[in-house]
């Protein structure tokens, strides 16, 4: 069944579209799933809750997935021709951590500011190590991802992109008069 949901450059080149938004569904392994599954609840909670009431941060998170998956589904197209399968929840969950983070900085005292800011510096500084070729879970055997699976940074970082537009896209507007 993963095969019919997975991220498949052939089938999406192909027109099996619903992979742009279902290869974030599915995974590699039980670990992977849940480690992506509690940081896109932990981060969607946040989310919807500091939002201007549920229904408001409900409409904003679904916004979200609905158009960050395909983006970052059609990124990894773009920007990483040579993998032909992804599957995770990853890229969603840098992206919602994203959100997370722009959601509580308004409301956070100095203090919080400094730890938001070393949490965004630590995932970008992750994504760098991850393009480098670090792949320290695998190499500390924390991954229990199969050998030949490598660890898309393209995604996370899209996940961060598509996560700062977000952002922006739910700020006030400036108007003039």
């Amino acid at each position: 069944m993963p095969e019919l949901l997975e991220f498949d450059r052939h089938a999406l080149l192909a027109g099996q579209l619903w992979r742009l938004w279902t290869g974030h569904l599915v995974h590699y392994s039980m670990r992977h799933a849940l480690i992506d599954f509690a940081v896109v609840l932990a981060a969607a909670v946040i989310v919807v809750h500091l939002s201007a009431s549920p229904a408001a941060g409900m409409r904003r998170l679904l916004a979200a997935l609905g158009l960050g998956a395909p983006f970052i589904s059609l990124g990894m197209l773009l920007l990483a021709p040579h993998c032909l399968y992804y599957r995770g929840a990853s890229g969603i969950a840098a992206m919602l951590v994203v959100m997370a983070g722009g959601a509580l900085w308004p409301r956070a005292a100095r203090s919080t500011r400094a730890a938001l800011l070393l949490m965004a510096a630590t995932l970008l500084a992750k994504i760098c190590a991850e393009a480098a070729g670090a792949g320290l879970g695998q190499q500390l055997g924390w991954s229990d991802l199969p050998a030949d699976v490598v660890v898309a940074w393209q995604a996370h970082l899209l996940g961060v992109v598509a996560g700062a537009v977000a952002l922006m896209a739910g700020k006030p507007r400036l108007q003039l008069d």
